[in-house]
């Protein structure tokens, strides 16, 4: 595949159908090696990458979820490597979804050597990822990373809840899924939903606009559940210092940190008059 005579047209169109041939082939040592070849011409004929692009990924793609042979996969993850490196985020088109989407599925994987390539393809397409599909990544780097990081915490109907969330398809609904965490916090581990709640505040005050934004969301919370719950059990946080907090944002340079810290307040307690 490295071979300069695969830049003639008829030599190259010929070799790319027998490796698709070969890639579905029962022994997968040979399905291991189409993929390998696939990938190779990165280096025999890369000017013609582009030309080929979506047929080269539908096969890597489906060589990803290769039901028999961990080896295959682990190739496929290596040329997708190989080909992502040499395209850019239009080139992918709809094969983006379906790519993050399977290498997702590899970063708790048993085997050392997927998990690995797993992260190295996602940082790939993190590097590729502009405008179209940036959103999108957004929400899978989401997805990931709380499928990665919730068990460590040892709750086990949190871990449940945001499974409910993350699992499946569906559009991710980050406000429900923060509220739902919160409130298991608060019944299963209030020490730690207070380290939350601390480790938050200390964003209001950050030089990004966005990050002040976001934290007065997040801190909005684990207020909103303190207005009904059990005060004598939950004797954090100080509400009136948060209410404090929010005036003073109310008065922030950004007006989307004035329009949220607003929001926040109402939402919170409606009508409260401080130091009540």
């Amino acid at each position: 595949m490295s071979d300069p005579m695969l830049r003639e047209k008829k030599f190259l169109k010929p070799v790319l159908h027998i490796l698709e041939e070969k890639s579905h082939d029962r022994n997968s040592i040979v399905r291991q090696m189409a993929v390998r070849g696939l990938g190779n011409l990165v280096y025999g004929a890369p000017e013609k990458l582009k030309k080929h692009k979506k047929f080269l990924m539908v096969i890597l793609i489906r060589a990803l979820s290769d039901p028999f042979s961990s080896e295959v996969i682990g190739e496929s993850m290596k040329a997708v490597a190989k080909v992502l490196k040499e395209l850019k985020e239009k080139d992918i088109g709809s094969s983006f979804r379906d790519l993050t989407q399977e290498i997702r599925t590899y970063f708790d994987n048993e085997d050392d050597a997927l998990r690995l390539w797993s992260f190295v393809v996602f940082g790939i397409l993190a590097r590729l990822t502009k405008r179209k599909w940036k959103g999108y990544f957004a929400e899978q780097e989401c997805r990931a990373t709380f499928h990665l990081c919730v068990p460590f915490l040892g709750l086990k109907r949190l871990q449940t809840a945001v499974n409910e969330h993350l699992d499946g398809t569906a559009e991710l609904k980050p406000e429900e899924l923060q509220v739902d965490i919160c409130r298991h916090l608060a019944k299963e581990n209030a020490e730690l939903l207070e380290n939350l709640y601390k480790s938050t505040i200390m964003y209001f005050f950050s030089r990004w606009e966005e990050i002040r934004a976001v934290a007065v969301k997040l801190a909005a919370y684990p207020g909103i559940i303190l207005e009904h719950t059990d005060r004598q059990r939950m004797k954090w946080p100080n509400l009136d210092h948060l209410l404090m907090s929010l005036q003073f944002l109310k008065k922030d340079p950004s007006p989307s940190v004035q329009l949220v810290a607003t929001e926040v307040l109402n939402d919170i307690c409606p009508g409260r008059v401080l130091g009540e």
